[in-house]
């Protein structure tokens, strides 16, 4: 139950913070801007907890989360600003498989195959292209990761 508990209360918001802090890391490293990490509602309520260079970060409790880097950006550099959400959590997910094989059984192996599951996943939801549906309320309608990425490179081709 312990486990559970941290898997649901610590774990989880921390796989999609990371997430977004990958789509910051991609601004960051391809450009001057300036990332704004989420975890929670983009909105007034979430304002500016700390900072990391030029990676602003606006943390509340919550299992969404958004990284914006306003629109200077060229489609090279937004192509990497999208890419970095989703390679960080395959990234994640790889590193959780990896150590979970080293550790034969017990709740710090659970806690790592459920982690790399997890980020498994997001890495899979956030790369198809899709607008997200009506039940997944937070992402409600907006295009995951992957719909934008192709949009991109449609952009780009023309």
């Amino acid at each position: 139950m312990f486990v559970f508990l941290i898997f649901y209360l610590i774990i989880w918001p921390m796989t999609i913070l990371l997430h977004e802090i990958g789509h910051g890391l991609g601004v960051i490293v391809s450009s001057k801007a300036q990332a704004k990490i989420y975890l929670g509602k983009p909105d007034e309520k979430n304002t500016e907890n700390f900072r990391l260079g030029r990676m602003h970060f606006h943390i509340n409790w919550s299992y969404i989360g958004y990284c914006y880097w306003g629109s200077q950006l060229t489609k090279q550099q937004r192509l990497c600003s999208l890419v970095g959400g989703p390679a960080m959590s395959l990234l994640i997910s790889a590193a959780c498989f990896l150590f979970a094989m080293n550790i034969s059984t017990g709740d710090l192996h659970s806690l790592l195959r459920a982690t790399a599951i997890l980020n498994l996943l997001q890495f899979i939801i956030t790369i198809i292209p899709i607008t997200y549906p009506r039940w997944m309320s937070g992402y409600s309608g907006n295009p995951s990761d992957g719909l934008q990425l192709l949009r991109l490179l449609k952009e780009s081709s023309t």
